[in-house]
């Protein structure tokens, strides 16, 4: 069966992301200095200290940029499609890179299930209102008001400013 002109649309936005996904960062032929020496050199320009703070109040380790690996893992947990993640990164920089990616990755999800988690405890704490034997209908009224707002802004989304860390395609 011949496809639909969305799904070819569909089928050349899928084969352009993953060309542009597995481009070369524009910058890499640029970069002389492998990252991990320009870290020792300038303990990260400061930043690299404070997020090290910032993932330590999360009792999470900051990873070390010894060497010049690139983006692999130590094992094979994951399987051999794991390569494709890493595809178009090099070095130390690039393994910094899919530091970023996957910490934003993780930060989306984690924040997805608390959000999760808030909304159907605001709604059940609506269902209970919502019992006639409550006494004081009057103070139910304004707890209501106050979960329903509590829901609204639960169901909005944050936008986080990042400076670019990954240039391709130029």
């Amino acid at each position: 069966m011949a496809m639909t002109e969305a799904e070819k649309k569909r089928a050349q936005r899928a084969r352009k992301k993953q060309e542009h996904d597995a481009s070369l960062d524009s910058t890499y032929s640029y970069l002389k200095e492998p990252f991990f020496k320009w870290l020792e050199r300038t303990d990260g320009g400061g930043d690299w200290t404070a997020a090290e703070a910032e993932m330590n109040l999360a009792s999470i380790e900051l990873p070390m940029f010894e060497d010049d690996r690139g983006p692999y893992p130590n094992d094979d947990a994951f399987g051999e499609d794991i390569d494709d993640c890493y595809t178009g990164y090099i070095g130390s920089i690039g393994r910094a890179e899919i530091l970023v990616r996957s910490l934003v990755g993780a930060a989306s999800c984690i924040a997805s299930t608390i959000n999760q988690y808030k909304q159907e405890e605001v709604k059940a704490r609506l269902a209970e209102l919502e019992n006639p034997e409550t006494a004081d209908r009057a103070t139910a009224i304004q707890e209501a008001v106050r979960l329903n707002k509590i829901l609204d802004q639960l169901q909005k989304r944050v936008r986080m400013d990042l400076p670019s860390w990954k240039v391709t395609d130029i």
